[in-house]
């Protein structure tokens, strides 16, 4: 039954922003383009004005069904102002708030430190905006208090060799931390401190940064005593006033998965834009994925049956309470028992059948396979279309529903905790205890959607991919961990996302492959039945006359490793790389990257900057800088160089691709994918593995051309790339460049 709006407490009903790009919105959004061309430097686009125009349409109802749109723009088309300029005159016309969020931290500080301010200041849009962050990366003043001795009722922590620390340190702090710790306690006491560790002026070690922060399982929320001074709810709430909030994708997803409106604004009061769009799809499968490890499990249930024993006395006065945990802790006792059996019975279960228990069995392939660098066999044995076999089916279901009564029962437990905290908001033991039951409720919640998912009957539905479901035995710790992942992002973002939202915009240098969405239509859950657009901009640079594709004619088969590397490296001698160029040569392995450098000439090897060396940024100084003083660099990576790395100018005149960047699936999720796709009569090599490579490859070459003055050429050492059709395929979805192939009669265009 409907409730009428006057029931909730609404004044009026509420009203749906009219559909259609209003005058007002169009005339605000023209004042703002051509105030923004008549900045100094500002290069009008064409690529630019279409992405505005489009962008605007879609976010204001201008096209059918559902408003989404994904824009590929290239390099150099201007594509975080086009969307920054037509979204937020929308979103406020609509009365949403605007959420763009990325895939890394360099472009989120874009945004936040220059893209966002430069708009406001010179387009004449009136516009608020923020960066919203996860709680760790704010301090927690319950767990900071303690740790800065700030609590006199605390004793001396012995750490050692006579060493004693004030406050509750779970690890020994470093020089000088303990000094850390009081002077934050302090500026968080005197008001002159958010809270946002990324304001505090020092850098802090990981292990504290562990200390002093808290996650959603252990934050006791409005029971803290801290609640009206915590530096990430006054964040969030501030995220609720601003007309564009800043995230990542990891960020927006973990909301969703919580139901929306938890973290950022509900999904039906936002527009999105996913920048970096091509990761949102591989990002939405890690959210959906769950594990639980089987002895791991009954240690989390042996510290949660330890709870109510250790309540009792803190909540002393407090009758009622007392009396309802020791009710509840001789509960648990008992479905904690049947837990462990279930356990214990799904742990022998898997020790008879497990590839990985007969080392001889595995290495003949009965399913398991040896984790790279490794040195004990952990093993991975998957469960071929994701199906389990019958009989450890039923332990799954059997572990799932203990799972679920014990869940049930120390929801409870902590609901008892919370209100004793809320009773008696000064006695830290009922709050650590609370934020203690918090974290366990939450590896308890885990373990049973794991349960669940690797119990769960195949979808009715033939069409549905797989859910991947697989065993991983811990060799170290003499564990079984149980996986399950879905294999496609597809309905996950169909449900949470485009079907709840008020718009939404994914934009990427890169979405198509093989010059179509279709790929990553399929992988995001979009499609043209649901009014979903796609719009391919052109690219402002002269690909024709600034940059060249050059195929020579490679004799070794790329699948042959020792000979493909070993002609690598006599071409690169040869002077396949000039010595006083900045040159980028991108690998499929470490193992090809490490085994050409070894062949290198010494002059040449003494030039080489390569990947795992050192940190990425270190490495791009130091390249930027011996370009400069003309010395000549040349950097040596592996698919992650493929993207994001920004060398414009002289630092990068040629481009070098080892081979084609196919990606062998042998994750339990590719290969799931693979299989299910066969078993349909479909072909995995032409409809993931060709096209992922063309996105890949296309990301390589996209190194080359950064603005519109640079130059070079870019060069495949792979003859597949001329002679097979998916090859030609994949060339042909590359920019225009000019073409040299090389055949037996030398090189033709």
């Amino acid at each position: 039954m409907s409730i009428p709006a006057e029931e909730v407490g609404a004044s009026e009903p509420v009203k749906e922003p009219p559909a259609g790009l209003l005058e007002d919105t169009k005339q605000t959004i023209r004042e703002a383009l051509s105030r923004m061309s008549a900045t100094p430097g500002f290069r009008s686009r064409a690529a630019q004005r279409l992405m505005i125009a489009e962008v605007s349409k879609t976010l204001a109802g201008e096209y059918p069904g559902e408003r989404v749109v994904s824009i590929e723009g290239p390099t150099g088309t201007g594509k975080s102002l086009g969307y920054l300029l037509s979204a937020i005159p929308v979103a406020q016309a609509r009365g949403k708030t605007l959420v763009i969020a990325t895939a890394t931290v360099a472009l989120q500080e874009q945004l936040v430190t220059k893209d966002l301010p430069d708009l406001h200041a010179r387009a004449g849009l009136e516009f608020s905006f923020t960066l919203a962050k996860g709680r760790r990366r704010y301090v927690c003043d319950r767990n900071l208090e303690p740790l800065a001795g700030a609590n006199e009722d605390q004793g001396l922590l012995d750490f050692g060799d006579g060493e004693q620390g004030q406050g509750t340190w779970a690890i020994k702090p470093a020089e000088g931390e303990t000094d850390e710790v009081e002077a934050m306690w302090a500026s968080r006491s005197n008001g002159n401190w958010s809270g946002d560790l990324d304001e505090w002026p020092n850098s802090l070690r990981q292990e504290l940064r562990d200390e002093i922060t808290t996650d959603k399982a252990s934050c006791t929320g409005a029971s803290c005593r801290y609640r009206w001074r915590c530096a990430f709810f006054k964040a969030r709430a501030e995220n609720e006033k601003k007309d564009v909030v800043v995230a990542n994708h990891a960020l927006v997803m973990s909301d969703l998965m919580l139901g929306g409106g938890v973290v950022l604004p509900a999904p039906k009061n936002t527009i999105y834009v996913f920048d970096e769009g091509h990761h949102l799809p591989s990002v939405a499968v890690e959210q959906g994925a769950a594990k639980a490890r089987l002895a791991a499990a009954k240690q989390t249930l042996s510290e949660l049956a330890k709870l109510p024993g250790k309540a009792a006395p803190a909540l002393a006065g407090q009758t009622e309470l007392v009396s309802g945990v020791k009710e509840l802790g001789t509960e648990l006792a008992g479905e904690a028992r049947a837990l462990v059996r279930s356990l214990d019975d799904t742990y022998r279960a898997l020790e008879n059948v497990h590839p990985a228990m007969s080392e001889p069995q595995a290495k003949r392939g009965r399913g398991g396979r040896y984790a790279r660098g490794s040195r004990e066999p952990d093993m991975t044995w998957r469960f071929p279309m994701g199906e389990v076999p019958a009989d450890l089916c039923d332990l799954f279901e059997q572990a799932r529903v203990a799972t679920g009564a014990v869940h049930s029962l120390a929801r409870r437990l902590g609901d008892r905790l919370k209100k004793g905290a809320e009773n008696d908001p000064n006695n830290r033991g009922i709050t650590t205890l609370q934020a203690s039951a918090q974290r366990l409720v939450s590896r308890i919640d885990t373990m049973e959607t794991a349960f669940a998912q690797l119990a769960a009957a195949p979808s009715d539905n033939p069409a549905d991919p797989p859910v991947a479901r697989w065993i991983e035995v811990v060799a170290d710790g003499g564990d079984f961990e149980c996986c399950a992942s879905p294999t496609s992002a597809a309905g996950l973002l169909r449900s949470l996302l485009w079907s709840q939202c008020d718009g939404a915009v994914v934009t990427s240098a890169t979405l198509a492959a093989l010059g179509r969405f279709d790929r990553f239509y399929e992988q995001a859950g979009l499609h043209e039945r649901h009014g979903n657009r796609a719009i391919k901009l052109d690219s402002p640079f002269d690909y024709a006359n600034r940059a060249e594709l050059v195929v020579p004619n490679v004799i070794a088969d790329p699948k042959d490793h020792d000979r493909h590397s070993d002609e690598i490296a006599t071409r690169c001698n040869a002077g396949l790389i000039a010595p006083g160029t900045g040159t980028l040569v991108l690998f499929a392995s470490y193992r090809q990257m490490r085994a050409v450098l070894k062949a290198l000439n010494p002059e040449l090897a003494a030039k080489v900057l390569m990947q795992g060396e050192a940190p990425r940024h270190e490495l791009l100084e130091k390249h930027r800088q011996r370009i400069e003083a003309g010395q000549g660099s040349i950097l040596f990576g592996v698919a992650s160089f493929s993207e994001g790395v920004d060398l414009p100018g002289e630092q990068c005149t040629h481009v070098i691709v080892a081979k084609l960047p196919f990606a062998v699936p042998d994750s339990p999720v590719e290969a799931t994918l693979s299989e299910w796709l066969e078993s349909r009569g479909r072909n995995p090599f032409m409809e993931l593995s060709v096209p992922d490579a063309s996105f890949k490859l296309i990301q390589s070459a996209g190194r080359l051309l950064r603005t519109e003055t640079d130059y070079g050429r870019v060069t495949v050492l792979d003859r597949r790339f001329a002679d097979r059709p998916y090859g030609r395929a994949m060339m042909n979805a590359l920019p225009p460049f000019r073409r040299f192939i090389e055949g037996r009669g030398g090189f033709h265009g």
